[in-house]
């Protein structure tokens, strides 16, 4: 009878063990690191937007949106508006205010620095016209910039279109045009305010490291 007690007292204890051999390795097969934590989501949502920006008390932008998403967990966050934006600003000493318009568009927050695509137009406190198919906007700088074909009217009636982009001011009243023709009024000088050049390689600093590094997200986003 002893035989036995201690046999079925072993085979139990053989029994424990082996359960916990398994409990213990299960446990380290699930306390494995999953890897790192994917951040890159919207976090908040806007919906019918309407934003004003200030600065010293003084109204600088208007920006209007159906939907506005943003990305505030990751180390460069940004903001998409994937329905479109319209975007009023000021520049200092002037009363009339510059629109822009996308059909797209996307903001670096730190930065400030805006991209634009689909239909884009701006219009400068003049009346001057802009349109284009993609653009950028350095806003902290105050300059824009493309390498797609440009159509500028002026208020004058003066037509230029660039079939490689331009480099100008954020009002486009200084620019310059690269590979550029149309309609041109001359001043009295005989001097006209554009010369034709080549394809510009614009300076790549230009481009924010981290609105590079987020185009191939942005592309995937826009199919959605």
């Amino acid at each position: 009878m002893k035989r036995n007690v201690s046999k079925t007292y072993n085979i139990i204890r053989a029994a424990l063990f082996g359960a916990a051999l398994l409990f213990v390795s299960c446990e380290e097969k699930d306390s494995k690191p999953l890897g790192q934590l994917n951040k890159n989501f919207a976090d908040r949502t806007i919906v019918d937007a309407f934003l004003t920006y200030k600065d010293s008390g003084v109204i600088t932008m208007e920006l209007k949106s159906p939907l506005i998403e943003e990305f505030t967990l990751i180390d460069s966050p940004y903001t998409i508006m994937r329905k479109g934006v319209n975007i009023k600003f000021w520049n200092s000493g002037k009363p009339n205010p510059n629109y822009l318009r996308a059909d797209w568009a996307k903001i670096i927050d730190r930065k400030k620095f805006y991209e634009g695509k689909g239909n884009v137009e701006m219009i400068n406190n003049d009346g001057d016209t802009l349109r284009t198919q993609h653009i950028f906007w350095d806003n902290l700088n105050r300059r824009i910039f493309t390498e797609d074909t440009v159509t500028i009217k002026r208020k004058d009636g003066t037509i230029n279109i660039a079939n490689h982009g331009l480099t100008a001011s954020e009002d486009f009243k200084e620019f310059t045009l690269f590979d550029n023709h149309g309609v041109i009024f001359f001043d009295e000088a005989g001097d006209n305010k554009t010369t034709p050049r080549t394809k510009p390689q614009l300076p790549k600093q230009e481009i924010p490291e981290d609105m590079v590094e987020l185009n191939p997200l942005m592309e995937s986003q826009e199919k959605q």
